[in-house]
């Protein structure tokens, strides 16, 4: 029956959406991109004036525009003609910038971000608490990595926003300082390049960092609290760190080979001189477990290296830290992807005097990570009072292999029995 009243109302004309309250209209509205919205407009008088209210507006698919010049006007006319209405929810992407033929972009580069700031001041007055910048760019050679056109140096000031995203910009001075935006919770950064002191946010409880890469002559600090997610992926340059511990929940940290924290004179290791920069920065890193101090209050962490090489200096930063960290007193789920028998064991067995009451450790051997020379004699090693919590060791690896055997081995060696050792091979 509906059907057929619905197809019998059409026939008359009638606009039975149409009739519908505003704020349900709005609700229907605000899941299109904004130029869609716009569009029901001219579908008669009762709809002309809606899309104006939006509540949330997303300015996206630039590239069927044709151009950044047209996309940016459209994208100034529909903030133009708006309503005074609160904004909830912003997104903008960026017209597309092509790194590989940057010749044939010359002359639009600038226009494709001519606007961008303007549009975050207007989503920040208009009270927003959604705001996601996404700055658009083909992979440029040979890193094939997005090219950041987008420079921001400005904390961000609002008393509304929660939620930030931010792609491919590049973060300079005070702008990731957001003591005045007391209702951030959640920040993702992600192809930027972040060349900042300090991270500092009271509220902020996920912090999702991917892919980015950090200055390497700053060591950024990294100053929240109530941190209860964190998703950190260094491309390059020196670590964030944290000063004090923060209220973790789950951490999961991937570096890559480019990193720049690591010394000269001792091949990666702690050279133990208290002032050297190569080691520790700045004198407030020495002699002290830089990475993982803060995160001792995990109940989940990952560690991930980009690369499997056995000189990796990702794989050499885990190892200095690992031997240096404080006690993981909340610590249940421990996996360390990549870069287990890179750092021989040795690094893992000190972490376990430190990690009381954990439950699971995951060893990820990703590629050429387990088909190296095993330096360890079986007999010369010492058992070790494992946590008595431990239930079960996971290796997992591409293919069960006469390393991963010998691997097993000095896990027994080391006092971790096999009738708690899982070994599986993963897909693909």
């Amino acid at each position: 029956m509906p059907p057929r009243r619905m197809g019998a109302a059409a026939a008359r004309g009638e606009d039975r959406i149409g009739a519908l309250p505003d704020d349900l209209l709005l609700h229907v509205l605000s899941f299109l991109p904004a130029h869609d919205a716009v569009r029901t407009c001219v579908l008669s008088r009762r709809w002309r004036p809606v899309w104006k209210s939006l509540r949330v507006l997303r300015l996206t698919k630039p590239q069927s525009w044709g151009s950044a010049t047209k996309f940016n006007r459209f994208a100034n006319s529909v903030l133009f003609f708006r309503s005074r209405a609160p904004l909830e929810e912003l997104t903008f992407e960026t017209y597309m910038y092509d790194a590989i033929n940057p010749l044939l972009d010359k002359d639009q580069k600038n226009e494709r971000v001519k606007y961008a700031q303007r549009w975050i001041m207007y989503a920040l007055t208009h009270n927003v608490q959604v705001l996601r910048v996404l700055v658009s760019s083909r992979l440029s050679r040979p890193q094939l990595r997005p090219v950041p056109l987008l420079r921001l140096s400005e904390p961000l000031i609002s008393q509304h926003l929660m939620t930030l995203e931010l792609k491919s910009v590049v973060l300079t001075n005070n702008s990731m300082d957001f003591s005045s935006c007391p209702a951030l919770k959640n920040l993702k950064i992600r192809d930027s390049k972040i060349w900042v002191h300090k991270i500092s946010s009271q509220s902020l409880s996920r912090l999702s960092v991917n892919n980015c890469e950090f200055s390497g002559d700053i060591c950024a600090q990294i100053f929240a609290p109530n941190l209860s997610s964190l998703l950190l992926d260094v491309r390059s340059g020196r670590l964030p760190y944290f000063p004090s511990a923060v209220l973790l929940v789950k951490a999961y940290i991937r570096l890559d080979q480019y990193c720049r924290d690591r010394c000269w004179h001792s091949n990666f290791e702690h050279c133990a001189h208290d002032t050297c920069v190569d080691c520790y920065g700045n004198n407030d890193r020495s002699a002290k477990c830089v990475l993982l101090r803060g995160l001792s209050n995990a109940k989940n962490l990952e560690l991930a290296v980009h690369s499997v090489y056995i000189q990796n200096r990702a794989a050499a930063i885990f190892k200095r830290d690992m031997k240096l960290c404080p006690i993981f007193s909340n610590l249940k789920t421990l996996v360390l992807n990549g870069w287990a028998v890179a750092c021989e064991l040795d690094a893992l067995i000190c972490f376990l005097q430190h990690a009381p009451i954990l439950e699971k450790i995951t060893l990820q051997l990703n590629g050429l990570n387990y088909n190296v020379e095993m330096r360890e004699s079986c007999s010369s090693i010492e058992k070790i009072a494992l946590p008595e919590h431990l239930k079960l060791v996971e290796v997992r690896c591409q293919k069960i292999s006469e390393n991963v055997h010998k691997f097993v081995d000095i896990l027994n060696a080391y006092g971790i029995t096999s009738d708690i050792i899982n070994v599986v091979e993963m897909d693909g």
